[in-house]
Order: structure tokens, then C-alpha cells, then sequence
């Protein structure tokens, strides 16, 4: 039996464009011992590559509960309005990891699109600093580390790294405590991981 009590982190993953930052949080995913595992895919990416139906209404996320995997597509509750569909589905997914134990996970990929350096939604911060008292674990990944807000930044406690070159992102590696060089260095499909709490480091690739 699966062993879902193993207390939620924070991970975010950084890595330039093709560089296998999203196919590394997939496979977290995947392999995570987990309640149920929600994901915003607005564009309609991970449910094709997960082979995973999308929810796209109300009644379609609770059935979907019952699968650990809510892939949320929101254009029929809120065509046009990305923005207000990904505020609804943070709170939505906070309010479920309040119904009953297990972890939970929620995948937010390119999350620079939802927030800045200046302004981050509510429903996200939430999730960002109180998600773990409801054994609600946040993973993000991004292009950009250096612009999205210090709510996620200085709340993570698992750092990682594909290739970056941008020295803004680079920079932003460093005040996160990773070594800008050797992400630098990366060969495409690499990773370093560090653990910002144990000061741990994990080396490894996905292609």
C-alpha cells in the first residue's frame, strides 16, 4: 500500500525552454505517493501527454476525485478568462485537501504566467503557505525563476535545475542557494536538486 503520510514540500523546478524541466515535474507526478495529483493545464499540454481526460466542469472534477488525478481544463467554466479560472482551481484544490488525509499535489507549470515578483493571487499564496497544513505540496516550474514571487521563491525547500543561461535567472539561482555555474554547464535533459532545508544534492537526467 501506497504510503501517503510523508509530510508535503515545496519543490520548484527551473530550467530553459527545452531543457526537461516540465517532463521532470510530470514524472514526479507520476511516481509520487500521492492521494490525488491536480494540474491547470489551460493549454491542453499535460492531459495529451499524460493520456489523461481533462475536467472541465464542476461535476467532472469531483468524479475525477476518485481517480487521484484532476487535469483541469477550465474553457467551459470560464472561456476567455485564464485568469480567473486558475485563481478558482487553487482554491478549489485547497479547500479539497481539507476533506480527508493523504498527500496532495498540485503541478503548476510555468507559473510566472499567475504571479511576479510584485503580485502573486491570493488563492496561490495560500496554497504556497498554508498549503502544507493540509498536506497540500506545491510544485512549479518555470523559464523564469527570478520572476515570480518571493511567496514561492523563499517558500520552496527542493531547488531544480535544468540549463540556464539568462543571468537574471542565474542570479536567482544563487539567492536560492545553487551553485549558477554548474546549471550553467548542463548538458539539456540534466538536473541538479538541492534540498534547501538539509542542504542535500541530487544529480541525475530525464533524457
Amino acid at each position: 500500500m501506497s504510503d501517503y503520510t510523508l509530510p508535503p514540500c515545496s519543490t520548484l523546478v527551473a530550467g530553459m525552454h527545452g531543457s526537461g524541466k516540465t517532463t521532470w515535474a510530470l514524472r514526479y507526478l507520476l511516481n509520487v505517493p500521492a492521494a490525488c495529483r491536480f494540474v491547470f493545464d489551460d493549454l491542453g499540454q499535460v492531459a495529451a501527454r499524460l493520456r489523461i481526460s481533462h475536467a472541465s466542469t464542476s461535476s467532472e472534477l469531483e468524479a475525477a476525485l476518485a481517480t487521484r488525478w484532476v487535469v483541469f481544463n477550465p474553457h467551459r467554466m470560464f472561456p476567455g478568462d485564464a485568469a480567473a479560472a486558475f485563481k478558482f482551481f487553487c482554491q478549489w484544490c485547497f479547500d479539497v485537501s481539507r476533506r480527508g488525509p493523504g498527500k496532495k499535489v498540485l503541478l503548476v507549470d510555468e507559473v510566472w504566467r499567475w504571479c511576479s515578483p510584485t503580485a502573486i493571487p491570493k488563492e496561490l499564496a495560500q496554497v504556497s503557505q498554508m498549503g502544507r497544513a493540509e498536506n497540500l505540496e506545491l510544485v512549479t516550474a518555470t523559464q523564469r525563476p527570478h520572476r515570480i514571487n518571493d511567496s514561492i521563491r523563499g517558500g520552496s525547500t527542493e531547488l531544480v535545475c535544468f540549463r540556464l543561461d539568462e543571468r537574471l535567472a542565474l542570479d536567482e539561482v544563487k539567492d536560492l542557494g545553487g551553485d549558477p555555474d554548474a546549471v550553467r554547464a548542463l548538458p539539456l535533459g540534466s538536473f541538479i536538486a538541492w534540498n534547501r532545508l538539509s542542504g542535500g544534492k541530487l544529480t541525475g537526467r530525464v533524457f
